[in-house]
């Protein structure tokens, strides 16, 4: 499989899944990524429906997005668990890729233990997930454990390699190491070898960043279009083709001004005309 390109339902929420796969049929996408909520709704007794219901567009899973308090020993087989059972929908629906979401960040950041912990617990899920032929992907993102370039390389270094490869995300490494303005090349240099599951997204740092959502949740409003932002993103890309990356790139924007549709199309319109990608 060449480089092919997918969206993230994020953009639509939780209650916006049929919505969601209508619009990505209408842009012409054929995969899409889901958060573990899926799996909550539909769970395997209900997987049927959930295929039939992506039948009906003509998509296909591309992974879901897992995770959790990885660093916390008392959460560990209940992390484990609830990653495995991930991966076994992930199996069910033909996809290969869980992306590891790193635990929420403590004041004054993760301690090494805490860092440790996590490694320990990513490379159990990872073990357990590949007997299902499912790939675990650490997926650093800003406001968790995993998020500085320091704590990235800990991580990488540490965590086995067998079994937890990394889901990259452009901005995610931008924004969350703003006095690093290679902070994404860097990261998908280092690491291209180890990539096996991408995020594509854009970084505005003149916007507002957050906002407070249902639950008190934080919703990262800075993210923005492709080619809207500060991310080098043709530069990630370069990287990506040079290393001979085989595998998804998933347009995601966690916030939208527009709608969902209009966001998607105007990534989508730029990762052709600039980027050089096909769906």
């Amino acid at each position: 499989m060449s480089i092919r390109v997918s969206c993230h339902g994020i953009t639509w929420g939780r209650d916006g899944l049929d919505q969601c796969v209508r619009d990505l049929r209408q842009l012409g996408f054929r995969g899409f990524e889901a958060f573990a909520y899926v799996v909550d709704d539909f769970g395997l007794a209900r997987l049927g429906q959930f295929q039939e219901l992506l039948a009906r567009h003509s998509l296909e899973l591309v992974a879901l997005y897992g995770g959790g308090a990885m660093h916390d020993p008392s959460m560990f087989e209940e992390v484990v668990a609830r990653n495995v059972r991930l991966a076994r929908f992930i199996q069910a629906n033909g996809a290969k890729r869980l992306v590891l979401g790193p635990g929420r960040r403590p004041a004054g950041g993760p301690s090494r233990d805490d860092l440790l912990n996590a490694v320990h617990c990513m490379s159990e899920i990872g073990r357990r997930t590949l007997e299902y032929g499912v790939q675990a992907c650490v997926h650093p993102h800003v406001n968790t454990i995993v998020e500085k370039l320091g704590e990235i390389d800990f991580v990488m270094d540490c965590v086995d390699p067998r079994y937890v490869a990394m889901a990259a995300d452009t901005a995610h490494f931008r924004k969350g190491n703003p006095d690093v303005p290679t902070a994404e090349i860097d990261v998908f240099r280092r690491y291209a070898d180890r990539i096996k599951y991408v995020h594509l997204k854009d970084w505005d740092p003149n916007l507002p960043p957050e906002l407070t959502g249902a639950g008190g949740t934080a919703i990262i409003k800075d993210f923005v279009e492709l080619g809207q932002g500060v991310v080098d993103l043709q530069g990630a890309i370069n990287i990506l083709r040079e290393s001979g990356y085989d595998g998804w790139l998933t347009i995601e924007l966690d916030y939208t001004r527009r709608t969902p549709y209009e966001s998607v199309a105007m990534s989508k319109d730029y990762l052709v005309r600039e980027l050089n990608l096909s769906l």
